[in-house]
């Protein structure tokens, strides 16, 4: 059994009978559903599983052919090596640690496929292995653990400066070792009111991982940029800056701390689609990742085709040359007016026709060389470096 994108059923490959989420809801119940229905993640942050300190290898049995799987612990499915059978591994979305929400799949391995492809073929200066169809095997579709905070944060100083803010589903990565925080920005937003409850169907056929930062520490992370967004001692001092100023205020006034208190907290745990194209190249990991539910699609910057380099020394070196022999015609013009000397010539001659120049015939070998290996990268939004979430950008 697969999970068809395009249908929204489960689809089996070999007699193509198909499920829909319905029925598999009310014939096929699974084992996984030992969560009680007024579970709350913020009053059992602290008693709720939390991952171990590095991941453990574990093994586990194939239920189709009996092989045996080695694989991460933090890992929620894997695939038999032997008969290639889609396992899921319940003990990882289970109980307690089952996922909330799902956000499935719209965009297909196919429609991921192609756009790369069209986009790569736009790009000249890269190594081949980018361009070999080989690498499109290599596309893999994965879900990925989210948390998704809600809060309220209060700002109060005295009785006299009071401000809030309410938060709704800022995103925290829960896993940070199948895919890098820049990968996850980069390819947001996803959007959390088209997730559909939790269910195990809709990881056959893709790479699923369990959190592995807990809701206590994802809510300790975002509780600090929470406060910090909050408006506090800069907005208080501007309010009340001529007071300040004249000392209107009373010392034991100004001294006061300001207590930013937090409350109203909500947690949901979702699993998001992404699919991800990693390509090695000279001892480096090259990543594609697109979002799986809008299609927004980021890029590493790749790595240069090597022939771009020795292209740029021999441009260089002709451009080089012409400019030399330039500068010796006409420095051999104003020669005969003048009269240098041997030693003289030679030098005036190096220095006007290679030191001078230098930083001009660099712009102009750069010139030729991205006209001969164009570029067309713009269509592709880049991996952003140290990016962060911004809360203001999830205020109600």
């Amino acid at each position: 059994m697969y999970y068809d994108i395009k249908q929204k059923t489960l689809s089996c490959r070999f007699c193509q009978n198909t499920y829909d989420q319905e029925y598999i809801i009310s014939h096929l119940d699974e084992e996984t559903n030992g969560k009680l229905p007024d579970f709350d993640w913020v009053k059992r942050s602290k008693a709720v599983w939390e991952p171990y300190v590095s991941d453990k290898i574990e093994e586990f049995k194939c239920p189709s052919c009996g092989g045996k799987i080695i694989t991460q612990s933090s890992t929620a499915t894997a695939k038999c090596p032997f008969c290639t059978h889609d396992l899921i591994i319940s003990s990882d979305l289970q109980g307690d640690i089952r996922p909330d929400k799902v956000i499935p799949f719209r965009i297909t391995k196919k429609e991921f496929a192609d756009k790369y492809t069209h986009y790569i073929s736009g790009v000249k200066n890269v190594p081949r292995v980018f361009k070999d169809k080989a690498a499109l095997d290599n596309i893999t579709g994965c879900y990925i653990p989210v948390w998704g905070y809600s809060c309220t944060c209060e700002s109060t100083i005295n009785s006299d400066f009071c401000s809030s803010i309410t938060v709704k589903d800022y995103p925290i990565l829960a896993n940070d070792k199948n895919m890098g925080w820049q990968v996850f920005y980069s390819m947001w937003p996803f959007n959390f009111s088209e997730a559909d409850d939790f269910n195990e169907s809709y990881l056959t056929g893709f790479y699923a991982s369990r959190y592995t930062i807990g809701a206590e520490n994802a809510m300790r992370t975002a509780d600090y940029y929470i406060k910090e967004e909050c408006p506090g001692s800069r907005q208080y001092e501007a309010k009340y800056k001529k007071e300040f100023e004249s000392d209107k205020i009373p010392s034991e006034s100004q001294g006061e701390g300001i207590k930013k208190i937090i409350h109203n907290r909500e947690l949901t745990y979702y699993l998001v689609p992404v699919w991800l194209l990693n390509i090695k190249y000279v001892n480096r990991t090259y990543t594609i990742a697109m979002n799986g539910q809008t299609g927004k699609m980021c890029a590493d910057d790749l790595a240069d085709n090597p022939l771009y380099y020795t292209w740029f020394k021999r441009i260089y070196l002709i451009v080089q040359l012409i400019d030399f022999i330039l500068g010796f015609l006409v420095l051999k013009r104003i020669d005969r007016e003048v009269g240098f000397e041997t030693f003289d010539f030679i030098v005036i001659l190096i220095g006007m026709s290679v030191f001078s120049t230098f930083l001009f015939n660099l712009i102009i070998t750069s010139i030729i060389c991205r006209l001969i290996f164009r570029r067309t990268r713009k269509k592709l939004k880049p991996i952003e470096k140290n990016r962060l979430f911004y809360v203001r950008d999830f205020l109600e």
